[in-house]
C-alpha cells in the first residue's frame, strides 16, 4: 500500500479498512479528509465511499458522496471512477470529468490490485461481485450474458478473498457473508465459509460479531468445539452474543463440559451488555436454579427486560406470571392477555393457552367466547410445547362442561389422556372421575371437583 498512497491517507485506510476499533474510526476519517484538503486525489473515493456506507440519509448521502467522487476523479482518481460507477452516479458531470474511458481506469486499479495493493484488489471484487463489469464486456447471447454473470461473480470473490488476505476487514465480511448466506449465485456453504475463517484468521482483523457468525455457522454444521473457540474469541473482544452462545454451550454440556456455574456467568455478561437472549437465558437460570439458587422473583425481571426488547420466550414467561401470579407478581390476566398476544404475534404457540383460558372464563378484558377458547386451545395442544398438556386439558373441560358443544364424556376422557399423556398432573386426577360403563361409553362416577 506504501507505494500508492501517501502517510496520512494510509493512517486513514488503516483504521477504516483494515482495523476493528469503532472508537478509533472517527479519526480515520480526519487523517482522509486532511489528505483530501491536501489534494490526494484518491482519498476522496474513501470520504466518498464512508457517506454511502453510513446510510443515515440515502438521498442526502449520495448526493454528496457524488460531489467527492466528481471531486476526486476531475483529479485523477481511477478509484473514483470505479467507485462512483458501482454506486450509480458516474453520469453527467460526473462522467464528463473523466480523464480516459472507463475501461482504461478498470484496467489501471486492476494492475494496482495485481501489485498485491488491498484497496484495490477490494474494489475490483467488488466491481465484479455487483456485476458493474458487465458494461465493458459485450456478451453475444443471452446465455453467454448468463454465464458471465456466474463468472464474473466466482472472480469479484477471488478478488475478494485476496484482498481480505492482505488484511482488508471489509473484504473478508463481504466472502464470508456470502459463502455462509449464499448470493449473486454463488451457494451457501457453510463448511467453506469457517474454512476461509480459519484461513484468514491471523491475517485479517476480525470483529466480536464476525467471530460470533463463525461460531453460529460451526454450531449449525454441529462442531461445538469449534463453535466454543470461536465464540471464546469473540467474548474477548467484547461481543454479547458471543457471551450467551458461550453460557448455552456450557449449559448444554456442547463441546465442552456441562457446568451450569460457568453458563450463568457467561449469561450475566451478555446481560449486562444488553443482549436480549442472555437475559432470557439468565431469567431460566434463576427460575430453574441453574448455576445459582432459584429466585423466580429475580427471573421475572430478566425476563421482563428480555421481552421488552422482543424475545418471544421472554414474553411468553412474563405471560405465565402474570396467568399463576406469585408473592411478587400479581396475578393480572389483563397483563397475561397483553404478552401473550405479543409473544403469539412473534410465534409463540405456547401462548394461546393463556388466550384461550381469557375468552373461557370471561377475563383480561375478554367477553367469553367458547368457539373461540377451542380453538386457542385446539392449536395450542397441536404442537409440542410446555402448555400442550394444559391445552388437551382445557379441551377435556370444555366438551365434559359443555362449553359451547354439547356434553360428551367420551371426548372429554380422550383430551385428560392426552393431557395425562403430556405431562399435565391434574389431568390424571380427572381421570378418576370416569368409568366405562356396560356398553363401553365413559360415564362419571361421583361429584366432580369444580376447578
Amino acid at each position: 500500500m506504501s507505494e500508492f498512497y501517501s502517510e496520512k491517507l494510509k493512517q486513514g485506510i488503516s483504521l477504516l479498512y483494515f482495523r476493528n476499533a469503532p472508537e478509533q474510526y472517527s479519526g480515520g476519517v480526519q487523517a482522509i479528509e486532511q489528505a483530501a484538503y491536501e489534494g490526494e486525489p484518491d482519498a476522496y473515493y474513501f470520504l466518498a465511499c464512508d457517506l454511502i456506507r453510513g446510510e443515515k440519509d440515502e438521498a442526502k448521502e449520495e448526493k454528496k458522496a457524488a460531489e467527492l467522487f466528481k471531486t476526486g476523479i476531475g483529479l485523477g482518481s481511477d478509484l473514483c471512477v470505479l467507485g462512483a460507477k458501482r454506486s450509480g452516479v458516474l453520469e453527467g458531470e460526473i462522467k464528463d470529468a473523466m480523464r480516459r474511458p472507463l475501461a482504461d481506469s478498470f484496467e489501471a486499479v486492476k494492475e494496482r490490485a495485481q501489485d498485491e495493493d488491498a484497496i484495490a484488489q477490494y474494489e475490483i471484487g467488488l466491481f465484479y461481485y455487483g456485476q458493474d463489469v458487465s458494461v465493458l464486456q459485450k456478451p453475444k447471447t443471452q446465455e453467454e450474458a448468463y454465464h458471465n454473470e456466474l463468472k464474473n461473480a466466482e472472480e469479484g470473490l477471488r478478488w475478494l478473498r485476496l484482498a481480505a488476505h492482505n488484511g482488508c476487514v471489509l473484504a473478508y465480511e463481504k466472502v464470508y457473508h456470502c459463502l455462509s448466506k449464499g448470493e449473486n449465485g454463488i451457494l451457501r456453504d457453510r463448511d467453506a465459509a469457517v474454512a476461509f475463517a480459519e484461513e484468514v484468521w491471523e491475517l485479517v482483523e476480525i470483529s466480536g460479531e464476525g467471530c460470533y457468525n463463525v461460531s453460529y455457522d460451526y454450531g449449525e454444521l454441529k462442531n461445538y468445539e469449534q463453535q466454543r473457540l470461536w465464540a471464546e474469541r469473540g467474548a474477548k473482544k467484547g461481543d454479547a452474543a458471543c457471551f450467551n452462545s458461550l453460557g448455552l454451550l456450557y449449559l448444554n454440556g456442547y463441546g465442552t463440559k456441562e457446568d451450569d456455574e460457568k453458563a450463568y456467568r457467561n449469561f450475566c455478561e451478555a446481560d449486562a451488555r444488553g443482549n436480549k437472549f442472555g437475559s432470557y437465558n439468565l431469567g431460566r437460570c434463576c427460575y430453574r436454579g441453574w448455576g445459582v439458587p432459584k429466585d423466580p422473583d429475580q427471573a421475572f425481571g430478566y425476563f421482563l427486560k428480555s421481552a421488552k426488547q422482543d424475545h418471544a420466550g421472554a414474553m411468553e414467561y412474563v405471560a405465565h406470571y402474570y396467568f399463576e401470579g406469585t408473592s411478587s407478581v400479581s396475578q393480572d390476566f389483563l397483563k397475561c392477555r397483553e404478552w401473550s398476544e405479543k409473544a403469539l404475534s412473534q410465534g409463540k404457540i405456547s401462548a394461546k393457552y393463556y388466550l384461550g383460558y381469557c375468552y373461557l372464563n370471561g377475563v383480561g378484558g375478554c367477553e367469553k367466547n367458547y368457539p373461540l377458547a377451542h380453538r386457542y386451545f385446539a392449536d395450542c395442544s397441536a404442537t409440542r410445547n410446555h402448555n400442550q398438556g394444559n391445552a388437551y386439558r382445557a379441551l377435556g373441560s370444555i366438551h365434559e362442561k359443555a362449553l359451547g358443544v354439547p356434553v360428551n364424556l367420551n371426548k372429554a376422557v380422550y383430551y385428560y389422556e392426552k393431557a395425562s399423556h403430556h405431562g399435565c398432573e391434574q389431568a390424571k386426577e380427572d381421570l378418576t372421575r370416569f368409568k366405562k360403563n356396560l356398553f363401553g361409553n365413559w360415564k362419571r362416577t361421583g361429584n366432580r371437583k369444580e376447578d
